[in-house]
């Protein structure tokens, strides 16, 4: 009996040492580890020029068709000035150059076209965007691009989140 006894006892002991450890570690551990986890950078101001950004190519026969639009400019987004809210892309689109019908399920978008000579398709609306013209797209809203004319016009999309 008491060697029964003296093993509950030694139990029990070593049990209430453990969480008093374990207690008065916790504020250290959280701490430390506050300390090495990086805190979110800030958003960086940016003044970029045309040709500034990440340049990304399309696929071959992939969703420009045709390579009509082979490449893009991303200019601001969570990797290129830290952009919480925002992505702006910038693109040519030469003539006959399409961006075929799509939608966000999870962004509005504004598209921005700085030369005019494309017919916009957005919901069941459709015309040619003038320069300067600005076309809203709801979410959820299906919307095409197509280079009717035989200029390249430039374009810059931009969507209120990431797509």
């Amino acid at each position: 009996m008491p060697f029964r006894t003296l093993s509950v006892f030694f139990a029990f002991t070593t049990a209430t040492l453990s969480v008093l450890l374990v207690r008065a570690q916790s504020p250290q551990a959280l701490q430390s580890t506050a300390a090495s986890t990086p805190s979110p950078s800030p958003p960086i101001s940016l003044i970029l020029q045309e040709d500034d950004g990440e340049h990304r190519l399309r696929r071959p026969g992939g969703p420009a068709g045709s390579g009509s639009v082979p490449g893009f400019i991303i200019k601001i987004d969570k990797l290129n000035g830290n952009a919480e809210d925002f992505y702006v892309g910038y693109e040519i689109l030469n003539p006959g150059a399409m961006i075929p019908f799509h939608k966000h399920h999870n962004s509005e978008e504004v598209v921005i076209f700085e030369d005019g000579g494309a017919t916009v398709t957005v919901g069941d609306k459709r015309a040619v965007a003038g320069p300067h013209s600005i076309v809203f797209i709801p979410r959820e809203t299906w919307v095409g691009i197509t280079n009717t004319g035989d200029k390249h016009p430039r374009v810059l999309p931009v969507l209120a989140s990431r797509f």
